[in-house]
């Protein structure tokens, strides 16, 4: 009889199911070996004790965990949030669980969230850099983790990537921006030692200069994370200025959704009527925020996919390619119950 007050063994299911512990062991690992009769027998006797598999002991001895260790920089990012889902609809059929961190765009945090995925054994990583910092993911402990990096690089890290074009979006901002008229447009952007950051603010100097709009360095503004806290005091700074531009391009959604917060809460109506924005990110919510025209829509599922795909690749054995950066291009969305006026979509040579 097994004893209540303890855990259940593979043993006492064995006994129980009169059958040798190997034959659980492989009615456990799924092994064809085994006579559905005596599949049927064990598994019943597992209910019917409380047998609970020990996933702990069992990783140390099969040195797979079936873990998936994330490190986004904000978890209250809607962007990183439906990547990850897009994620685990593959890895979970595959029978790996996600383990999801934060580093609240803290380098510092990321090292430590790094150390303690490591040290739980997980069998794959997926990080959302939080800045430009990189020397922690070259330590022989992390560089044996197959790990994609989303959203973001690092120069000189030889890792797997997913990305976006940004360029490309950015470009397509500008173009819409200047299609319905206005020719002073202001930045609102992140710590451009950052990838993604720099990525959007080069695009919008190339597309400045491209369409042959001044770029006003007062009006060029980012400070080091790109959150809604960021979007609210960048936007502020902007509008006290008495000859601000009326278009801006804001360069991610938190950053959108702070301005926006601003704007609504601080100036009268006649002044929210006269401001325009472009952002990058369209997300479920974005026709909502009214001072809004234009936005680049990343392609979310695709993107959880793609990462999907080489975390599995990887995990498999499969080092053909690496490191594989794969870049995808998103798609331009026009806001017509906010006043976007349609365009025809600007055609970019690829470098």
């Amino acid at each position: 009889m097994v004893d209540v007050y303890g855990a259940v063994t593979i043993k006492d299911v064995a006994l129980s199911a009169g059958v040798s512990i190997a034959t659980v062991s492989r009615v456990l690992n799924h092994n064809l070996s085994v006579t559905e009769d005596t599949r049927k027998r064990v598994l019943q006797v597992m209910e019917e004790l409380g047998y609970n598999r020990n996933e702990v002991a069992r990783s140390l001895k099969v040195r797979q965990t079936r873990t998936i260790g994330i490190i986004a920089p904000e978890l209250s990012n809607v962007y990183f949030m439906e990547v990850v889902e897009a994620m685990e609809r593959i890895l979970a059929p595959n029978g790996y669980t996600l383990i999801i961190g934060s580093s609240n765009d803290s380098v510092a945090e990321e090292k430590r969230k790094l150390q303690v995925l490591v040290e739980r054994n997980v069998d794959g990583l997926v990080v959302m850099p939080a800045g430009a910092e990189g020397e922690h993911f070259r330590s022989k402990a992390v560089t044996n983790i197959p790990m994609v990096m989303v959203d973001r690089r690092i120069v000189g890290l030889e890792v797997d990537s997913v990305l976006t074009d940004n360029r490309y979006g950015v470009h397509q901002m500008i173009h819409a921006l200047k299609c319905e008229g206005f020719y002073r447009i202001g930045f609102i952007g992140g710590d451009p030692e950052i990838h993604t950051a720099r990525e959007r603010l080069q695009g919008y100097l190339e597309a400045m200069n491209e369409y042959g709009l001044p770029v006003e360095e007062r009006f060029v503004l980012h400070r080091g994370a790109m959150n809604q806290s960021a979007g609210r005091e960048l936007i502020q700074r902007a509008l006290a200025e008495p000859d601000h531009p009326e278009a801006f391009f804001i360069a991610n959604d938190s950053l959108h959704l702070g301005a926006t917060t601003y704007a609504m809460q601080s100036l009268s109506t006649e002044e929210q009527s006269k401001l325009v924005f472009a952002s990058f990110d369209y997300l479920s919510y974005a026709p909502l925020l009214k001072l809004c025209h234009y936005a680049v829509a990343q392609p979310l599922e695709r993107i959880g996919q793609e990462v999907a795909a080489l975390l599995l690749k990887r995990l498999n054995g499969d080092k053909e390619g690496f490191p594989e950066h794969v870049m995808l291009r998103p798609e331009t969305k026009i806001m017509t119950a906010n006043g976007g006026i349609p365009f025809e979509t600007k055609v970019m040579i690829e470098d």
